[in-house]
């Protein structure tokens, strides 16, 4: 008897796709990501021979719910795991509902949900799921399975009653469920200390790797992680304070080479919090890139700017990076020290000045609204921007997930919006904060002179024509007229 386990990453959300990670849990606007954790998830249970394995990406391949439904009928799993984004708890809960009624037992993981009790607490009381994972994931699922297979084996001797209430699971760690409207939390699992021992995402159980793409890196596409965690402090931050876990350059370059040679990808992105952290790693690792000739990929990132150097820089563009995306977050360096960053201005501009002599294409990450935000920061933002020059800046409204040092701030001195976490999108167009000069109307009006000032410059729009790259001129360019389309109508923008 085996035990047959489906892993379901939900549909999209009002037309838009969801990154349900463990570093990125909202909607996304212009990208279409692989669900590299319940690939993860998917190739750890896998080893185990007593299990059946599915995994339904509905996110990417754009499925509907109903479509959803029938593969559940059609599978009929003993337990369903899946993720939900934080901004789109509701609707993604949706799909646990259908496999709890075709019988299945549910399971359910978000890394900030897993931080605020409150809210996991109230999915498992209100019967959303059976099960919610707390630890890391992989840590977790195969000792989960396991008791669920011994509960359906026990189930199938005469005389036997079933448990209802799921408490065979409490040997389970890492995992909260309900008893009797009681949750029940389970000491935490063990981390994962040596990430070298985790088998390669299970890409296998993908159809293809046709629906993946950033809107400007070639397809097949496909996303890749070096480092687990990152131990700075931005107080902004759902998944910072946490260790950086290495994997050997050598386990890197051998996933690289079956993705390419396997699965032919043109592209990929480095899926790490801040790749750059230990930059002999990262030298090491590029050289072997170009060794290989894994260079013929082209590749993006996103790291600090205090821990670049024009030698890192120039590695890692020999190795294939086209794009490098950089936290900015604000033009004022009052701010940078209220969100604790720990990255100055004069980082950012000589990350920046390397970028462009290097012809690394700098994508510049900003936010607007956060603590101590007045009209003049803004303009201290913009005219930053303006001075650094990045081929493109994203002005996300500060977002305070509820398991942020910023969250508390912001509840504690009474601007915060809203509890409404679907309105918890970044890169939407209606802020959840206010500042103590700034109302939000104020702060739409701002973001909105942001991108206007910067995207319209007639400078940067000439700068973006590349007269030997016809490609980049439809794709890039494209991408651009979008964003400032968005921009004048007042939709979301990334």
């Amino acid at each position: 008897m085996k035990l047959k386990i489906m892993l379901i990453n939900p549909p999209r959300v009002a037309g838009m796709a969801v990154v349900r990670e463990e570093r990125f849990e909202h909607k996304d606007i212009g990208s279409v990501y692989p669900p590299l954790s319940l690939l993860y998830m998917a190739a750890a249970l896998e080893k185990n021979p007593s299990f059946e394995i599915r995994l339904l990406d509905a996110n990417g391949y754009d499925y509907s719910l109903k479509k959803v439904e029938g593969e559940i009928l059609k599978f009929m799993p003993d337990l369903v795991i899946s993720r939900c984004g934080f901004d789109t708890q509701r609707q993604d809960l949706d799909v646990l509902k259908l496999a709890a009624s075709a019988g299945a037992v549910t399971a359910l993981r978000n890394r900030i949900i897993a931080d605020v009790h409150e809210i996991r607490d109230a999915i498992l009381k209100g019967g959303y799921a059976d099960v919610f994972i707390n630890s890391e994931p992989e840590a977790v699922v195969e000792k989960l399975a396991l008791e669920i297979m011994k509960q359906k084996e026990c189930l199938s001797v005469p005389g036997e009653a079933p448990n209802k209430e799921h408490g065979f699971l409490v040997n389970v760690p890492g995992i909260s469920f309900c008893i009797k409207e009681r949750v029940i939390t389970t000491l935490p699992a063990n981390e994962i200390t040596d990430i070298n021992s985790l088998p390669y995402p299970a890409y296998h159980m993908l159809p293809d790797l046709k629906p993946y793409h950033t809107g400007v890196m070639q397809r097949p596409f496909a996303l890749v992680q070096t480092t687990r965690g990152c131990p700075f402090s931005c107080t902004f931050c759902a998944f910072g304070r946490t260790k950086c876990r290495e994997r050997s350059v050598e386990s890197v370059i051998s996933e690289l080479k079956f993705l390419r040679d396997k699965l032919r990808i043109k592209s990929f992105l480095f899926f790490d919090d801040t790749l750059s952290i230990k930059k002999s790693r990262v030298m090491e690792l590029c050289e072997r890139m170009a060794e290989e000739g894994l260079d013929k990929l082209k590749w993006a990132a996103c790291t600090r700017a205090n821990l670049v150097d024009y030698e890192l820089l120039k590695a890692m563009k020999k190795a294939g990076m086209k794009e490098l995306a950089i936290g900015i977050e604000s033009g004022s360096e009052t701010i940078l020290k209220n969100i604790k960053k720990g990255v100055t201005l004069d980082d950012i501009r000589r990350a920046a000045k390397w970028c462009h002599e290097l012809g690394i294409m700098f994508y510049g990450l900003a936010i607007i609204g956060l603590p101590g935000e007045t009209e003049a920061t803004v303009k201290e933002t913009i005219e930053f921007i303006k001075e650094i020059d990045p081929f493109y800046t994203q002005f996300c409204f500060s977002t305070p997930f509820p398991n942020t040092e910023m969250f508390q701030y912001y509840e504690q001195n009474g601007f915060l919006l809203t509890k409404d976490w679907e309105k918890y999108f970044p890169l939407s167009d209606e802020p959840v904060i206010r500042t103590q000069e700034l109302t939000a109307g104020r702060l739409k009006k701002l973001r909105a002179k942001a991108y206007s000032e910067i995207l319209l410059r007639p400078g940067y729009l000439l700068r973006q024509i590349r007269p030997f790259d016809w490609k980049w001129n439809i794709t890039g360019l494209a991408k651009i007229l979008d964003r400032i389309i968005r921009v004048i109508t007042g939709k979301p923008v990334r």
